[in-house]
């Protein structure tokens, strides 16, 4: 993502608009969040409808934002097709990791899904070097190795899951470095807000092309329970636009790999309110708990070697 501003037409204003937050306030925000962001796996599982119609109407939901708050800053949507050719890509990959990770909390419990997701630094320790033309660096592979291995052991030990869980799981962590790492080259080509518009979208028209094969999985706008639209409406605006835009407003002021960092923490928050939330569903022992701090601090220590060797300026 570009850590320049571009220029503010005259009276536009808006969400992540702001000047850049002091350290203190930024670092605040940050883990502001990721602990929102814990939220998606709770709502996920609290709400009724199977996996991919809630993919397909949390996209709704977002895709329907985005284009209010990118007029009101004053963007335009308009990009080269080679570029919108790129961010379809991007989207076809978001969609898949969706589906994985909502299909295994559906079908193998929270605690599976977001383990499971700390593999991701396995896999990104794989693609990044193949898209970026780098070597591939050993420790990374080492340490993301023992992660996804120690992952699949104390799920299958603990929670007595099957193939098909831990094959959902694993899955939404490979496709999420893979959208990650395509991410990392696009974001300077585009601002924020368009770039993620367009890729949604297409999220969305991949997952209308699921139904049409799956179309005894298709849930009618009118069929949805109160209840399930407005966890709907919660998971898409206060899960996933808002701590966006908060996210845009943090990388203003710290550097990606703080945030990065923060990110490893997600599994905590999401197991915790788990707990809370579904204490007869969530029991797990006092192994998988020490199993999964540990399995966290590898993620952290990926995460801490990646981190960039120049110092990132506090401001920009």
């Amino acid at each position: 993502m570009s850590r320049h501003a571009e220029p503010k037409p005259p009276g536009a204003t808006g969400l992540g608009s702001e000047a850049p937050l002091a350290t203190g306030p930024a670092h605040a925000l940050m883990h502001l969040t990721v602990f929102v962001w814990g939220f998606t796996a709770i709502l996920g599982r609290l709400i009724s409808i199977s996996a991919l119609p809630l993919v397909f109407y949390r996209l709704i939901v977002v895709v329907s934002v985005m284009p209010v708050i990118i007029r009101w800053r004053g963007l335009a949507l308009r990009v080269p097709p080679a570029q919108l050719r790129k961010f379809a890509l991007v989207g076809a990959l978001v969609a898949i990791h969706w589906l994985c990770f909502y299909g295994c909390i559906k079908y193998a419990g929270i605690a599976v899904a977001v383990l499971t997701l700390s593999t991701l630094t396995f896999f990104t320790a794989l693609l990044e070097p193949l898209v970026f033309k780098r070597k591939l660096s050993v420790p990374e592979l080492v340490i993301g190795f023992g992660v996804m291995l120690g992952v699949s052991v104390l799920i299958k030990v603990e929670t007595q899951t099957d193939t098909l869980g831990l094959a959902l799981g694993l899955g939404s962590a490979l496709f999420s470095a893979g959208f990650g790492v395509l991410n990392g080259q696009l974001a300077r080509e585009a601002r924020g807000e368009v770039m993620t518009f367009w890729e949604l979208l297409a999220a969305t028209v991949v997952t209308a092309l699921v139904f049409a094969a799956q179309p005894s999985q298709f849930v009618a706008p009118w069929s949805l329970t109160l209840a399930d639209l407005g966890l709907l409406l919660l998971l898409g605006i206060g899960c996933t636009v808002l701590p966006w835009l908060w996210n845009l407003r943090v990388l203003k002021t710290l550097s990606p790999y703080a945030l990065a960092l923060a990110v490893s923490l997600e599994p905590v928050y999401s197991m915790v309110l788990a707990w809370f939330i579904f204490p007869n569903a969530e029991q797990l022992t006092w192994r998988f708990y020490a199993g999964s701090s540990v399995l966290i601090a590898l993620v952290a220590l990926n995460t801490w070697m990646r981190r960039p060797q120049q110092p990132v300026p506090a401001t920009s």
